[in-house]
């Protein structure tokens, strides 16, 4: 059985807000991680990407 695909489902500007929502995607059985988690002033675009598996996309953008 292979893995599925990991995607980024969304990128935020500060890890306050990627925990929002990963917890939001928690509350709803879907499990998420958070990457490039960089100290602020590192990345000024942003960074912090909430990814998930590619078989909870659609479920996960109805929450987020």
């Amino acid at each position: 059985m292979t893995q599925d695909k990991i995607i980024v489902l969304q990128t935020f500007n500060d890890i306050v807000e990627a925990t929002l929502a990963q917890d939001k995607l928690k509350e709803n059985g879907i499990n998420s991680f958070l990457e490039d988690e960089n100290p602020v002033g590192l990345n000024p675009l942003g960074g912090v990407e909430l990814k998930i598996f590619l078989n909870d996309k659609e479920k996960a953008e109805k929450f987020i």
